[in-house]
C-alpha cells in the first residue's frame, strides 16, 4: 500500500502543471481569463504579445490565392506567491489558458 503512494505521489510530481490552486479555487488549462482572474487575482507581471495566424484569401487581381495573416492576442500572466511556493507562469492564447508552468521558488 505504502509503495502504491508513493508511485502516486511520484506521478504526479512528474506530470506537468495542468491545474493551479489558487487558495480555494482551482484553474485549468482551457479555462477563460475571466476565471483566472476571479479565481486567483491579479497577476504579480504581465507580458502582451500576439501571434499571426495564417489564412488563405482568394485575390480576384491576381486571380489566385494568397496568404493572410491574423493577430490573436497572447498574455503571459506570471504569481509569484511567495518563497514557500512555485511562480506560475500562465500563457493565455486568444482568452483562454493554454499552459501552465511552475518555475522555481518565489520570493
Amino acid at each position: 500500500m505504502a509503495r502504491a503512494v508513493l508511485l502516486l505521489v511520484g506521478l504526479c510530481l512528474a506530470a506537468p502543471a495542468l491545474a493551479l490552486r489558487c487558495g480555494a479555487g482551482v484553474v485549468s488549462e482551457g479555462d477563460s481569463t475571466y476565471e483566472l482572474l476571479t479565481t486567483c487575482g491579479e497577476p504579480t507581471l504581465l507580458e502582451r504579445t500576439e501571434r499571426q495566424v495564417p489564412y488563405q484569401v482568394y485575390d480576384y487581381v491576381y486571380g489566385r490565392y494568397v496568404t493572410a495573416y491574423d493577430s490573436v492576442p497572447v498574455e503571459i500572466w506570471t504569481y509569484n506567491f511567495g518563497p514557500q511556493r512555485f511562480v506560475q507562469r500562465i500563457t493565455i492564447d486568444d482568452g483562454r489558458i493554454k499552459r501552465i508552468e511552475s518555475l522555481g521558488y518565489g520570493h
